[in-house]
């Protein structure tokens, strides 16, 4: 090995030495800028927070700003007393933003009301609505109950939906579990993109692109793993206890999850055998998250193929550029390091996919964004959007790297007989790292509300 080659192979360690406290920086970043990461929120209810009843409600009522999960709603009503009785929610009919609940006896003194509920794209809120009752009380239903002491007062049911009701949901996963998604994702369109390119060819045979594929999809089921049962925990009914873990899974998320889970394992198993199949299982595994999350509560009749496309279009861009840093880029066989033909080969194949996926993406993210997000002041005023933006920003920064790719440095390594391609090598690592906080970028978004559900 020559000593201007050592000395590029060093540059190349080095500038990715560099580059994680930039991943760090972004992390930080969009943590802060997606900060508001509940989905649903109570708007009003029935009775309102620190209310006096003189007489009891015909029933409980919570009003939120979107469509909520009756399966894994529930509260528990507390009783002065401190004796504790489950409350049964249940929807309205024709109205799956609003949970109702028959009153149980109630006490003197100060009651608080307890509830938990998942909004239908996978996120839990919770929280307290404290009242007091003045005297002992049970509903008469089917009369109008007065709700307050004073008859003037507006019903909650009036309210506007920016009224107080009582204490804020909690923030749907966190942190946590966001990087549990986003470091998830990342490692699942990785897998899925490099059997793509190399699991029906001879190149899958080979130790340097095999181990590396078969970690990140082993990495991509650990996390998502960890990340189900973390979102189960978080979401089974009050007092279901691991009951309750089944009634999560049997919703739409957890079932998409649960799917999902599966079909990465059975990709993993199938590798070793074929690694064509691996890939077709790889990409349902990837594919199959559209039917969960944002995209099947907001017009899932588009939302759902845009998406789709979104992640097979991103996984077989990222499977590319990673099949460009693990193939070798010289021979070691005549022990003077030739160029290997194979490399200019496959760079070339890549970047003929890659401009394909350039865009899908582009088209399918421009449809996303208009649903999701919907008018332009939404991008600088919610978190959503400007989480958006700093998608786009970086979207625009992965063109540019592909523009230089295609135009320049491809053209340059064919016109350099025997060139090494270390060059595009080391541009390529800082575009999968770009790639990387892009993808970051997206799972805050999957679990910051959109502004279309404010």
């Amino acid at each position: 090995m020559s000593r201007e080659s050592g000395r590029r192979r060093f540059r190349v360690r080095d500038a990715g030495s560099r580059a994680w406290p930039a991943v760090a920086v972004f992390l930080v970043l969009t943590a802060v800028l997606g900060s508001a990461r509940f989905h649903v929120r109570l708007e009003s209810s029935i009775p309102t927070a620190d209310e006096v009843l003189s007489a009891s409600p015909e029933r409980f009522v919570l009003r939120f700003s979107g469509p909520v999960d009756e399966s894994l709603s529930s509260a528990i009503l507390a009783y002065p007393s401190g004796d504790h009785v489950d409350v049964a929610l249940r929807t309205a009919s024709g109205d799956a933003a609003t949970l109702h609940a028959d009153v149980p006896h109630l006490e003197v003194g100060e009651h608080v009301l307890r509830w938990r509920t998942v909004s239908l794209d996978g996120h839990p809120a919770s929280g307290e609505i404290p009242f007091v009752a003045v005297t002992e009380a049970t509903a008469e239903v089917g009369t109008d109950s007065a709700i307050g002491v004073d008859p003037a007062a507006p019903s909650a049911a009036s309210r506007p939906p920016d009224a107080e009701a009582g204490p804020a949901p909690e923030a749907s996963v966190g942190a946590f579990s966001g990087l549990l998604a986003g470091l998830g994702t990342a490692c699942l369109l990785a897998f899925a993109g490099l059997l793509w390119h190399a699991g029906a060819t001879t190149l899958f045979a080979e130790r340097s692109i095999r181990r590396p594929t078969l970690v990140l999809g082993w990495a991509a089921f650990g996390l998502f793993a960890i990340g189900v049962g973390w979102w189960l925990v978080q979401v089974r009914p009050q007092g279901d206890g691991v009951a309750g873990l089944w009634t999560g899974l049997a919703s739409r998320t957890g079932a998409v999850a649960g799917c999902r889970i599966a079909l990465l394992l059975g990709a993993l198993f199938t590798a070793p055998r074929s690694g064509r199949g691996a890939a077709v299982l790889a990409l349902a595994a990837l594919l199959i998250g559209s039917l969960a999350g944002h995209t099947a509560v907001f017009d899932p009749w588009i939302t759902i193929p845009a998406n789709a496309v979104h992640l097979g279009a991103v996984a077989i861009w990222m499977g590319g550029l990673l099949l460009i840093v693990l193939l070798p880029a010289r021979t070691i066989d005549d022990g003077g390091g030739a160029a290997d033909p194979r490399f200019l080969t496959v760079a070339t194949s890549v970047s003929s996919s890659a401009l394909l996926a350039v865009v899908l993406v582009l088209a399918s993210g421009m449809i996303q964004s208009l649903l999701l997000v919907g008018d332009l002041g939404a991008y600088t005023s919610s978190p959503y959007g400007r989480l958006v933006l700093v998608k786009w920003i970086g979207l625009a920064v992965l063109f540019g790297f592909g523009a230089w790719h295609r135009f320049r440095a491809l053209p340059e390594l064919v016109t350099d007989e025997g060139g090494e391609g270390t060059g595009l090598k080391r541009s390529v690592k800082a575009e999968a790292v770009v790639m990387l906080l892009v993808v970051m970028a997206a799972a805050w978004l999957a679990g910051t509300s959109p502004p279309v559900s404010y």
